[in-house]
């Protein structure tokens, strides 16, 4: 099998070829193109090609690594982030779990408090809730209240919303019904749920893996939008690209099948 690996850094983009049968490695760094990394990574790939004989149709696989959407939480750097909750719970990824890293100090800055992914005039409630042990309904969710939040934060100039419901861990179709209405209303909107990125109980920590998916992932699919429709002009053999790309306390992963 002939792999490529691609390490995308701040300074330089590396790019490695490897063939497993033949026990074949070569090596190419260019420029990193901040502008636009997609572009780093195709004179990489193309480079190391033309440097080592290796035909383009000849790769089986492309493995890919990326700092994007660390940089974007480094830097604070995101997408304008709306939240739509459960009636309640508005708060919750500001309050946290009450555990602060010097319990008696005013003057310490908590991050989630002072650099805050979703401002609270972009977190909105709606009606909704189901209970444990099974995820049966208590209050059914309220569409009406759905579709008047997606109007807001899009008049609001929000570019992504985090869906969080209490329990949807249990049963995500709360949360799925209201990703579905806010992409009725708002269509060009990143929509994340919570239970689709970390179906585990405890709200303030799955609440703040969705917020972060959110606050990068328009810049991350905007890369992956653009590197994908570059290599599609470049045609070549079939090949699947594996992206790896960490977000909040989980890494998210993307696979593209095309042409290289």
């Amino acid at each position: 099998m002939k792999l490529i690996g691609v390490d995308i850094g701040g300074t330089f983009t590396d790019v490695v070829f490897t063939d497993t049968e033949q026990h074949v490695t070569g090596i190419h760094k260019v420029p990193t193109t901040p502008e636009d990394p997609a572009i780093g990574v195709l004179e990489g790939i193309t480079a190391l090609g033309a440097t080592h004989g290796i035909p383009r149709e000849h790769i089986n696989h492309v493995l890919h690594g990326t700092t994007i959407a660390t940089n974007a939480v480094l830097e604070h750097d995101g997408a304008v982030t709306g939240m739509v909750t459960t009636r309640g719970y508005r708060d919750i990824v500001h309050i946290g779990r009450h555990q602060r890293p010097q319990n008696y100090s005013i003057q310490q800055e908590i991050p989630r408090q002072d650099r805050v992914l979703v401002q609270r005039r972009h977190r909105k409630i709606v009606s909704e809730r189901c209970i444990p042990p099974h995820g049966e309904v208590l209050i059914p969710l309220h569409e009406d209240e759905v579709r008047q939040a997606a109007r807001e934060l899009k008049a609001a100039g929000v570019e992504a919303i985090a869906v969080c419901f209490l329990f949807s861990y249990i049963d995500p179709s709360h949360e799925e019904r209201a990703a579905q209405i806010i992409r009725e209303e708002f269509p060009e909107v990143f929509v994340a749920t919570s239970a689709s990125g970390s179906p585990q109980f405890r709200e303030f920590e799955r609440f703040t893996t969705a917020t972060m998916n959110a606050f990068i992932g328009p810049k991350v699919s905007h890369y992956v939008q653009n590197l994908e429709t570059a290599l599609k002009r470049q045609g070549g053999a079939a090949t699947c690209i594996s992206w790896a790309l960490t977000a909040a306390s989980r890494p998210l992963a993307w696979c593209w099948s095309g042409r290289l």
